[in-house]
């Protein structure tokens, strides 16, 4: 009897064993998986965004020759331009790659200061394009703080709302720090004249809040007060609300308000299928106003034609579909937020450009990620495609998911 038994229990710790050891190749083995998984999810979005910036060189070099030349300067002047707020942003990515995002937390409030700063700076000492005071002259580049506070935004309210995650479901705490950080920001960036900032900004903060446990009312309320907010500003002046509104019906002012719809129009009608060919744009010979910056899709529709035009939209699309991919499979509900917010205010950023040159959407200035001529732009997009890899390669299972509201 005694001998069966020590059978029995030798027999048992050898499936124990075999068992153990078989659940370990199958963790080890998911792991290697997932991390593949990763790494193709990276590449793709490095390649996406190569080719991206490779189409706004390529489209900077046709829309602002004519500009440089009008200005007798080199007609390479904006491309070489371009390629500092390149050669910066490609250094920022690559730092932020390697950067653990959870330093983020810690930098959040001196980062919001800062941002808050340069805002004010900007309104008694910056420079004023298209009626907006948007930039700060640092010799050899522009530098635009709205760029930086749509970064600040996100960290400062990922920041608070994880910390303060079991007790969103009460109104004041929800209620504070979307006023204190989402709220001046706007403020700030509503005095400058620029309604596109105030608007993106506002897109962000929500894509933040519906990553927290905040209850959904709380957020669709929110939504819905903005929207209001947007327009009754947006209203107060007359010039502004004739620009914004022109889309509705282009041919009621076609030379004044609606003059550059009108001609983005005529620069895509032009371009046909296949396109006039690279440098073959006519409308940026003075036609199109903001060829280079705000309505460069027009200049994209016009040389490489509806093909090229959907090329760029797929691969926004993509680009949104990675981000979204990268936030659902982390862990980390910071991580989670920076990812939301940093993916929404890309994609968000590219619809509202698009939809204004197609006459879908009012015209806000906004200009195209990565496309646009615009260093400072650049470059922080750039960088936040660094953030985005980097929460990529540091956590890589799906996110469990958490009651909104919860107090715990």
């Amino acid at each position: 009897m005694t001998t069966t038994k020590t059978k029995s229990t030798k027999a048992a710790k050898r499936t124990s064993k075999v068992t153990s050891i078989t659940e370990i190749r199958a963790a080890a083995k998911a792991s290697e998986e997932r991390a593949h998984a990763t790494t193709r999810l990276v590449t793709t979005l490095l390649l996406v965004v190569a080719t991206l910036v490779v189409i706004g060189l390529a489209e900077t070099i046709s829309a602002t020759s004519t500009v440089a030349l009008s200005e007798d300067a080199d007609r390479y002047y904006y491309l070489i331009r371009q390629l500092v707020g390149l050669g910066l942003g490609t250094v920022a990515l690559v730092i932020a790659s390697r950067v653990p995002y959870a330093w983020y937390k810690k930098l959040a409030g001196p980062v919001f200061i800062l941002t808050v700063g340069m805002l004010i700076v900007v309104l008694g000492a910056g420079n004023t394009e298209g009626g907006a005071t948007s930039w700060i002259d640092l010799g050899p580049v522009n530098f635009q703080p709205t760029e930086l506070a749509k970064f600040s935004v996100i960290i400062a309210l990922a920041s608070v709302l994880e910390r303060k995650h079991r007790m969103l479901a009460d109104f004041g705490h929800y209620l504070a720090p979307v006023a204190a950080y989402v709220g001046l920001v706007a403020f700030l960036v509503m005095l400058q004249e620029d309604l596109g900032g105030v608007i993106i900004i506002g897109a962000i903060a929500l894509g933040v809040l519906v990553a927290s446990t905040a209850p959904l009312r709380f957020i669709l309320g929110t939504g819905v007060a903005g929207i209001i907010g947007a327009l009754i500003i947006a209203r107060q002046s007359t010039e502004r609300w004739s620009r914004i509104t022109s889309f509705l019906d282009p041919t009621l002012d076609p030379l004044g308000d609606a003059f550059q719809l009108v001609q983005g129009y005529v620069a895509l009608g032009t371009g046909g299928v296949f396109g006039a060919g690279l440098g073959n744009s006519r409308a940026r010979w003075f036609y199109l106003p903001n060829a280079h910056t705000d309505f460069i899709y027009a200049i994209i529709g016009e040389e490489t034609g509806l093909i090229g035009a959907i090329v760029v939209l797929a691969l926004f699309a993509l680009l949104g579909i990675i981000g979204f991919t990268i936030a659902y499979r982390t862990i980390d509900p910071f991580a989670r937020m920076v990812a939301i917010g940093i993916t929404v205010w890309i994609s968000f950023q590219a619809m509202v450009n698009v939809g204004g040159v197609l006459g879908v959407m009012p015209i806000t200035g906004v200009t195209l990620p990565f496309v646009s001529y615009g260093g400072t732009s650049l470059a922080i997009s750039m960088a936040m495609i660094g953030v985005l890899m980097n929460i990529a390669m540091s956590s890589t299972r799906a996110p469990k998911k958490v009651k909104r509201g919860s107090r715990g």
